[in-house]
């Protein structure tokens, strides 16, 4: 499996993973920018896209859970909202025997030093 970083900038990150079998995206080393620290970081799907031989199941899953089983090649755009399910544990992308791609966009929405993102509950407006 390869994991490559495609686009990453203190709110927003880019993954694709190719190949087979297993890999880990650790949101507390793989997310974080030039001088930015993770802390308990929480990080959101806000976009997937994947390439899967044949009638072979690629996973998306967190904290062991299952999110997603991708087959086929479609994608999933979630317009003006995220999946937050398990959104502080580690994602880890199995691929098929026969290889395949993921790509994940994900937001990172608390959790590292320098993100952008203003929070309601914290005050603000």
């Amino acid at each position: 499996m390869a994991l490559t970083i495609l686009k990453k900038t203190p709110i927003h990150a880019v993954v694709k993973i190719t190949g087979s079998g297993a890999t880990t995206v650790t949101l507390a080393t793989d997310l974080i920018t030039t001088n930015q620290v993770a802390s308990t970081p929480k990080v959101n799907i806000s976009a997937i896209y994947w390439s899967v031989p044949g009638t072979s199941e690629a996973t998306v899953k967190r904290n062991s859970i299952t999110q997603w089983s991708l087959v086929g090649a479609y994608s999933y755009q979630f317009n003006g909202f995220s999946d937050i399910s398990e959104n502080t544990s580690d994602i880890v992308v199995t691929l098929p025997a026969g290889g395949g791609t993921v790509v994940l966009e994900l937001l990172k929405v608390d959790g590292y030093n320098n993100t952008q993102h203003r929070n309601p509950a914290d005050g603000e407006p």
